[in-house]
């Protein structure tokens, strides 16, 4: 009976925050009510409907078996999706302003600079061509770099160069993401990027609610059916059978078409969500196998995002490989990227109850980050709102462990910064607010 409840909770929780988040959209830019829907999706309702599989199917059947009990699950869970969202409640009437007066002064700036979009398009293609060549010490600046493709997507989008030009645009990037995303056959930035693009586009534009729904609609559905086959399709790659990657995208897709309601496909789709999985394989390995660690990994990922690879060669890297065998016990293959998220990472260091505490310190920094950047666009530099992206994009998610998501935010703060200033140098890019002009 519990998973039935667990769902319908869940799933009427994700709705409401979604309301209100194109609620907020008409006035500024929805990041923390996604933050807080995607908490809600892969650590309540993925969960729940897990939970639901096991009690209805036969066990033999079942992918990726939940590995503790519902009450156990759900008890642990609940008080850090309570920590996530007191963590990004506004604690000041100012942090609940409109961002209109931001893109007014986005577009002025953009008026006189109109070719920076394209400089900045080109760039970021640029340098994914040539960031595998950069040595070790620097390859997440080339990463940071190649990034600035979709900065420069959304410059564009704030221009007033006309919708043909934009679309142009558009369609050249997503022809370059798809190859890229083929022949790499991780499919997240196909589907991260355009949904900033999206958040970004109504803050600017306003669509009403009937076209956000319809379209939030076409792009779950699209994500869904590629999490169905991407599995296949990867296996096609590995298997180097002298296919190019249009070919086993296309034989992917027929086999599909041919049956689409495969339950073990669909089981796969799922567990790409359930990131309580993962939490509960912690749950249950510590501290029964593996002590607390008492603060260890935190303080480890605070020095690695402070320190630069070039003093701390061997230094904790991204992926949480070793992080992930310490606390569920479970060895990861090299071509598997699984992580325990923060949440598992705060409950493998403090246990239940300081867990939820951890998280919400954590939640808050992204906070405090994201606000000190606006007020920073608000106040003086409105261009730089348009850059935010590349610092959050992959701190949304409940997947990786503090030294990934730590490391990024850090290195990310400090390139987009120097980025610009060195922009500002070269053209006076970050013109000041108006208003601050004298």
């Amino acid at each position: 009976m519990m998973p039935y409840f667990t769902v319908l909770f869940f799933f009427a929780a994700l709705l409401a925050i979604l309301f209100s988040g194109l609620q907020a959209s008409f006035r500024r830019l929805p990041i923390f009510f996604l933050y807080n829907a995607l908490a809600v999706l892969t650590l309540g309702l993925a969960p729940s409907l897990a939970y639901l599989l096991q009690a209805t199917l036969p066990a033999e059947t079942v992918l990726q078996p939940m590995p503790i009990s519902t009450s156990w699950y759900f008890s642990s869970v609940f008080p850090i999706l309570v920590a996530i969202a007191l963590g990004t409640i506004p604690w000041s009437k100012q942090a609940n302003s409109s961002d209109q007066d931001i893109v007014q002064a986005i577009r002025q700036a953009l008026q006189q600079q109109s070719y920076l979009p394209f400089l900045l398009l080109l760039y970021g293609m640029l340098m994914y061509f040539c960031t595998p060549f950069l040595p070790g010490t620097m390859r997440q600046i080339g990463v940071f770099s190649g990034l600035v493709l979709w900065v420069g997507l959304l410059h564009l989008f704030f221009s007033t160069w006309s919708w043909q030009v934009k679309t142009v645009a558009m369609v050249v990037v997503a022809a370059f993401m798809l190859i890229k995303t083929l022949q790499s056959t991780f499919f997240g930035d196909l589907f991260v990027w355009p949904l900033w693009m999206l958040l970004y586009l109504q803050t600017r534009y306003h669509w009403p609610k009937k076209t956000l729904v319809l379209v939030g609609g076409i792009t779950a559905l699209c994500l869904a059916l590629v999490l169905v086959w991407k599995y296949d399709y990867r296996e096609r790659v590995q298997e180097k059978n002298g296919n190019s990657y249009t070919k086993n995208f296309s034989n992917t897709v027929k086999d599909w078409a041919k049956d689409p309601w495969k339950t073990k496909r669909w089981q796969q789709a799922l567990d790409r969500f359930n990131q309580g999985n993962h939490l509960a394989q912690v749950y249950r390995w510590v501290p029964k196998e593996e002590p607390y660690a008492r603060g260890e990994t935190i303080l480890l990922a605070i020095k690695a995002s402070l320190v630069p690879r070039f003093f701390w060669p061997d230094k904790p890297g991204a992926g949480g490989a070793l992080i992930w065998y310490r606390f569920t016990g479970n060895p990861l293959s090299p071509n598997v990227s699984m992580n325990i998220g923060m949440p598992g990472e705060a409950y493998a260091n403090f246990g239940p109850w300081l867990a939820p505490l951890l998280v919400f310190v954590w939640v808050r920094f992204l906070y405090c980050l994201y606000h000190g950047l606006r007020q920073l666009a608000l106040r003086h530099y409105p261009l730089l709102w348009l850059w935010i992206p590349l610092i959050f994009y992959p701190l949304m998610d409940q997947e990786n462990d503090l030294v990934t998501i730590l490391n990024h935010a850090v290195k990310g703060t400090v390139f987009t910064l120097v980025f610009c200033w060195g922009l500002f140098k070269l053209n006076n890019y970050l013109p000041r607010h108006p208003s601050t002009n004298t």
